[in-house]
């Protein structure tokens, strides 16, 4: 069964550090999983970390020119 490690653990007389994958017997996995040092794997190999989403670039904001009027009347 695979496992994923979460604490330092020793597996058949191999260190096996937090992070990592190992395969192991149904009994061991029982055991890692009872004693909070390992989980249950998923099937496929690990994820990579997923890329983050690139930020979208603003669009420049359309400036519209204001409507002056003139200060001085009229003739």
């Amino acid at each position: 069964m695979r496992v994923e490690i979460l604490r330092p653990v020793m597996i058949s007389g191999e260190p096996a550090s937090a992070g990592s994958f190992a395969e192991v017997s149904l009994a061991d996995a029982q055991m890692l999983i009872g004693l909070g040092k390992a989980r249950e794997a998923a099937a496929a190999e690990p994820e990579a970390p997923k890329p983050e989403p690139k930020p979208e670039p603003k669009a420049a904001a359309e400036v519209k020119p204001k409507r002056t009027r003139s200060t001085t009347p009229k003739e």
